[in-house]
């Protein structure tokens, strides 16, 4: 129950933390967003207040222009509005557009000639008015002074087209690029963070459930060593004196000393699994060829039930032989019970390069139970009805010793497959 409330809540962390972080990216990401749409209403405003201000300084300036308006008199306006970001000014003929008078360059792709309208292009702001009268636009000059322009009669008056790049939008757009690039990358970092400490609590998780199921082993290993050691002994005694008495019964009675004989080796090969499945010794490593360790392995095993493959097996293995055939015993083993009688032979195959063999193991039985992969490898889980279910768990323990690993899996073509994976050149033994 603590176990399973650890992994909830190591779960819930993990996710929460990637779940929050999300939170807040879609939170920077909707506040961009509002930023740039407060941002667009804010140009629009601030680009018709600019643009009718700027229009109007124009309009005075070429009023105050002398009766020969030249192009180096629109430059001069140019020069003279240019901190309001004045980039072109034209003069443009209200019936055919075509222009009169122009300074600057143009940046809008199509030019388009209706009064008050505002069109925008990147950074570029065109606007298009109809020259007022002089009387209209600045009451202080005197109309007996000299008259202005003849483009600027006062009818038919020009449009003035002017394009400009207003400072403050300007101004605008870059903090709101950098707030966009610092709220991205506060984002990956958050996202980064969360992933970060996901990982690292399922890792923690990990660890603290093999540390746990490390400490069950180890007081199951005690445990199965005293009753194992307790067993012997008794089991000895009673195993001998019942072949005793056998010999010198006669039937019925004989038959039902035997029964008692059956026990006690059923006994003792159990007490026989348990020590093996604790022992802990210290692996003696040698080479040995895939043929005597095959050999080995199927000694004490129906053969004919077993189909062997060592066209691509290494010459040879460096693992403890008397460990290594157990492990591949128990495989085989399990293999034969799985596979109905009458059916497929088990396929042994021993392949492998320069670094490390594998031994492949499969039956023609139903498969594993999806799910079960690494539960079958738990001590005392099994699915038949007469077993100890810890063959598997000491051939994982086996492969572990060596450097080595043990799975299993479905076939696609039906079956149980188990892969034994032992070194070619000896590593060094990890400690116990």
């Amino acid at each position: 129950m603590r176990e399973r409330w650890q992994w909830r809540w190591s779960w819930w962390v993990g996710k929460g933390a990637v779940a929050l972080a999300i939170l807040a990216s879609l939170a920077l990401a909707a506040t961009v967003l509002l930023a740039q749409r407060v941002l667009t209403n804010a140009c629009d405003t601030v680009t018709r207040g600019d643009g009718d201000t700027l229009i109007t300084g124009v309009v005075v300036d070429l009023w105050e222009t002398g009766p020969d308006l030249t192009s180096g008199t629109l430059d001069a306006v140019i020069a003279n509005h240019g901190a309001q970001g004045l980039r072109y000014v034209a003069l443009a003929d209200r019936q055919d557009h075509h222009v009169i008078a122009e300074a600057g360059a143009s940046a809008m792709v199509e030019a388009r000639y209706l009064p008050g309208e505002v069109v925008r292009q990147g950074r570029r702001v065109r606007l298009v008015a109809l020259i007022p009268p002089r009387s209209e636009t600045r009451a202080a000059i005197d109309a007996a002074s000299a008259p202005g322009p003849a483009l600027l009669a006062p009818y038919p008056r020009p449009y003035l087209v002017i394009e400009f790049e207003p400072p403050l939008i300007e101004r605008l757009q870059r903090d709101l690029r950098e707030m966009s690039i610092v709220a991205a990358a506060a984002a990956v970092i958050l996202m980064i963070v969360a992933l970060a400490l996901s990982r690292t609590t399922e890792r923690l998780s990990a660890v603290r459930l093999q540390a746990e199921q490390e400490r069950r082993l180890v007081e199951l290993g005690r445990a199965s060593a005293v009753i194992a050691h307790e067993l012997r002994n008794p089991l000895a005694a009673l195993k001998g004196h019942a072949q005793l008495l056998a010999e010198d019964l006669a039937e019925p009675s004989r038959a039902k000393a035997l029964r008692v004989v059956e026990g006690a080796e059923r006994l003792e090969g159990l007490t026989n699994v348990l020590l093996d499945f604790v022992r802990d010794a210290p692996t003696d490593i040698r080479a040995i060829t895939s043929t005597a360790l095959v050999d080995r392995a199927l000694a004490p095993l129906p053969k004919e039930r077993v189909r062997v493959d060592l066209s691509s097996a290494p010459s040879t293995l460096q693992v403890d032989a008397e460990r290594a055939s157990l492990a591949l015993r128990n495989l085989i083993q399990n293999a034969v019970q799985a596979t109905p009688d009458g059916g497929a032979p088990v396929e042994l195959r021993i392949a492998g390069n320069e670094h490390e063999g594998v031994i492949e193991v499969r039956d023609h039985g139903p498969g594993l139970t999806p799910g079960a992969e690494a539960q079958i490898f738990e001590p005392f889980v099994t699915t038949k009805t007469r077993g100890t279910g810890l063959g598997l768990s000491i051939a994982r323990r086996i492969a572990e010793q060596h450097g080595g690993t043990l799975t299993g899996e479905t076939h696609p073509q039906g079956g149980a497959v188990f892969r034994l994976v032992l070194p070619v050149v000896s590593r060094p033994e990890r400690p116990a």
